[in-house]
């Protein structure tokens, strides 16, 4: 983990890489939660397994919330999170409510590394109804090896729309 600090503010830069994995899914992303997770783990990655633990119905916030709260405790300097829903939306809409977390579901690796870059997010948002394992797990490598601010100076623009975009958690 490695962190700038701009105007009192500390702004994760570089990869997810080292970084600890929230992972979880309701019960239309239960699946490809169970394939993703053996994959991220041999990546590297610690990853923490908070549900769903069957394909047993239940509702994306509680599992969303689940993931984001201590995402949103590191604001994405030692945590990040993967959520698996349906459509990749409603987990990503309820991710965006805590503080501190920034979610994106891109559908396409270019789009992953994309919100990495411009966005420094630390939610992924994947659908479990339109996204094979494959490209599921393309497009999770792609968002978690992309750095976000790699060079400060040519990227001041993103780190300035990164802080305020943060600062609206504080209204």
């Amino acid at each position: 983990m490695s962190t700038i600090k701009i105007r009192g503010t500390l702004v994760p830069v570089g990869s997810h890489a080292g970084k600890t994995v929230y992972l979880g899914a309701d019960h239309r992303g239960f699946r490809l939660k169970e394939w993703l997770k053996p994959r991220l783990r041999r990546l590297g990655f610690r990853v923490v397994d908070v549900g769903c633990h069957s394909p047993k119905r239940v509702d994306y916030p509680v599992v969303a919330l689940r993931i984001a709260r201590p995402v949103g405790r590191s604001a994405g300097r030692r945590a990040v999170g993967i959520g698996v829903c349906g459509s990749s939306i409603g987990i990503a809409l309820v991710a965006g409510k805590v503080p501190g977390v920034l979610p994106a579901n891109p559908a396409t690796t270019a789009a992953a590394r994309e919100t990495r870059t411009h966005n420094n997010t630390n939610f992924l948002a994947l659908s479990g109804n339109s996204m094979s394992p494959r490209k599921a797990l393309a497009v999770a490598k792609a968002w978690l090896a992309k750095p976000f601010a790699a060079d400060p100076a040519r990227d001041a623009r993103y780190i300035r729309r990164y802080l305020q975009t943060i600062r609206l958690d504080k209204r």
